[in-house]
This record gives C-alpha cells, structure tokens and sequence, in this order.
C-alpha cells in the first residue's frame, strides 16, 4: 500500500524490502511504528533506516550471490535515494528545481513541441 506523505522512491523501496521479508508493506509499518517514539521527528528517514537495515541483514547471508547479479548495488543505490529524498514534499521541491534550472538553461527538458 502507497503511503502518500512518502516519496516515490521510499515507497518503491519499502515494498521491495516487504517483499523480500516476506511481509506485506503494512506489517512492516506496524512493526516499526510499535518501537516508535511518539516525540520522533523525522518519521519517513527512519522508516526508511529501519526497513533498509532489516533486508541488509538478510542480503548479508547471500552477500556474494547478490553483489555478483547487481542487485545489492541496485537495493543500495535506491536505499541512499530514498534516504536523501524520503518525503514526497522533497521530492516536488527536487522536481521544481530540476524544471527551473532546465527552464532557465533552455535545456532540451523544457522545449515545447509546435503542432
């Protein structure tokens, strides 16, 4: 289940690591949030660490295997998305500022098609 206060990518990853544990996205919310300090700030970073240090742990049993067929490498770089960019606020704020440098370079991102 998409969570929506939480960016794209923290979505994508959550799911995976639930898949990978076995466990749908929601039990693995839960699990979190029952250790969660009430006063907690930064709630979607450290979901986010929560989820990611649960599947390393399992990814560590088979750490050849995965590092050899590229999906370590894969998990981790989405892993340190997700950590950078865990609200879905950050991300419309990394957009806008993506279109705006691209708007006022004229990059080829922002050149209008004539019918």
């Amino acid at each position: 289940m998409e969570k929506k206060h939480l960016s794209s990518i923290v979505n994508d990853v959550i799911l995976r690591c639930a898949q990978v544990l076995d466990t749908s996205v929601d039990a693995l919310i839960k699990e979190f949030e029952s250790g969660l300090d009430p006063i907690l700030h930064g709630y979607s970073r450290k979901l986010v660490e929560y989820c990611c240090s649960k599947v390393l742990k399992n990814l560590c049993n088979s750490m050849h295997e995965r590092v050899s067929d590229g999906s370590f490498s894969r998990f981790t770089f989405d892993m340190m998305l997700a950590w950078e960019m865990p609200n879905s606020t950050d991300e419309e704020s990394y957009m806008v500022g993506v279109l705006f440098l691209a708007f006022r370079y004229n990059h080829p991102l922002c050149a209008l098609k004539s019918n």
